[in-house]
Order: structure tokens, then sequence, then C-alpha cells
């Protein structure tokens, strides 16, 4: 995983100033608001985007179709409402509906355990004997990811899987940029130093 978010210098001020960002589906946005044929689009571009978020935050890919399909159905319902504008202003607003459901799903205790069962299931399917080295252990990552509160984990989720900047995912968790930026330096401190104890104090 790189760890590229503990060690870039990133200036408030420029992250809270960025321009937005124009695309050639601004319009589609808009027209989504009334047009079901435009809304079809939209949800075309961004099915496969949801999808793979819910399965990085939910480690199933069944308990993810769930999740996602209740985002779009939530769109749906919201769309002919919704205030943004631009393709930027509905991908951070389907991104917080979608991280604000995986959240819920998680915070269930019984929801939860199922969570860690699958993940240990990922482990015993393990290749025996492969070295941990040989590629990155994502089920031990996961482990660790997973012992995170729900927003620390939409965060690196947001940044490392879905590559996007401060500014985005604060749009999306509700936190300043900065903050944003600090507290994903210490999730990495605390994953490496998680990594090391599971790994031997190899990683």
């Amino acid at each position: 995983m790189s760890t590229r978010g503990a060690i870039e210098s990133v200036s408030m001020v420029g992250a809270m100033t960025k321009p937005v960002e124009q695309t050639p589906y601004d319009d589609l946005v808009v027209r989504a608001k009334s047009e079901a044929g435009a809304l079809e689009e939209l949800y075309e571009l961004y099915y496969d985007r949801i999808y793979r978020f819910c399965v990085r935050r939910l480690y199933s890919k069944a308990t993810a179709e769930d999740i996602t399909s209740d985002v779009f159905l939530t769109v749906a319902g919201a769309m002919r409402n919704f205030k943004g504008h631009t393709e930027q202003d509905f991908r951070s607003w389907i991104y917080t509906i979608a991280a604000n459901q995986a959240n819920a799903y998680i915070r269930k205790t019984t929801r939860r355990k199922r969570l860690m069962e699958n993940v240990v299931a990922m482990r015993r399917a393990a290749e025996p004997g492969s070295s941990p080295f040989s590629e990155l252990d994502w089920p031990v990552l996961y482990t660790a990811i997973l012992a995170l509160k729900p927003t620390q984990q939409t965060m690196l989720t947001l940044r490392f899987f879905e590559d996007m900047d401060y500014d985005e995912i604060g749009r999306i968790t509700d936190t300043k940029p900065g903050t944003v930026r600090v507290t994903l330096h210490r999730i990495l401190r605390r994953l490496k130093e998680g990594l090391r104890d599971d790994l031997g104090g190899e990683a």
C-alpha cells in the first residue's frame, strides 16, 4: 500500500481554494434531476465505482451489492432535490451516501462480527506457506483496517482505493482537509505498527 498520504505536504489554504473541476458529465448531472434517461446514465457511470467502494469497506460481495442497491435507490429518490450542479458535486454526494450506509451497517455489533469472520475466512483461504512479502498480504491489512473507526476506514478507502484528494474526502466525511491529512498520517502509522506486530516485526 502506498504511504504517500503520510509524506505529502499539502497546504490547507490550497486545498480549500482548489477550483471545481469541470467534466463532460456536468450537464448530465443537471439533466438527471428531471430526466430518467440521464439518471440511468449516471447509474451506469457510477455503479461499478460505488460497488467496488462497498466491497472494500464491507469485505463481502453480496453485502456490497445490497448496500450499492440501497445507495442508488436513495439517489433516485432524492435526485430531484439535489442541490449540486457538477459531476464533482454528484460524486461527493453519492460517496457520502455510500459511506454513511456502509458505516451504519458496520456499526451493528452482529454485522461487525460477521465482517471479522469474513476476513478470518480470507486469511485461512490464503495459500499455505506463501510469503507475506511476495505480494501485499491483503487479509492481514484488512484485519488491521477493520480495527479502525468507521470514519477512519472511509477516509483510508477514499484516499488509497478511490484516489481522492484531501479536499474531496473532507466534503464526503464532513471534515476539514487538514484534519483528513493528519488523520490519515496517524492511521498509516497505526497500520504499519499493527502489520509489523502481525508479521513478526518484519513489516
